[in-house]
């Protein structure tokens, strides 16, 4: 998992292990759904970048707070919703790969 746990806990006020599974599941789904929206590959250090793709992007505080936003938004809402909630959009479109 490319994103900190214990940051994402922080952000989502729990101070429990009992729903670190489930929290690390969000946060995974949280990272393809960065990869999905932004068509990047998102790697965590330089070291990662080792014939990586071209579209490869490193992690960033705002990608990390996009995820976190998302994650907050999913664990608040387990139904879920349709859309990106509009501060992780904001935070994620300077890093869209847009193919021409």
């Amino acid at each position: 998992m490319i994103f900190d746990l214990a940051l994402v806990k922080k952000q989502l006020i729990v101070d429990h292990s009992e729903e670190d599974e489930y929290i690390q599941s969000l946060c995974i789904a949280a990272e393809q759904a960065f990869n999905n929206y932004c068509s990047r590959t998102l790697f965590a250090t330089d070291a990662d970048l080792s014939g990586a793709p071209e579209n490869a992007v490193l992690l960033t505080e705002s990608i990390q707070l996009g995820a976190m936003v998302l994650v907050g938004s999913w664990y608040e809402n387990r139904e879920g919703g349709r859309k990106l909630p509009m501060p992780t959009r904001l935070l994620w479109d300077p890093y869209r790969w847009l193919n021409v």
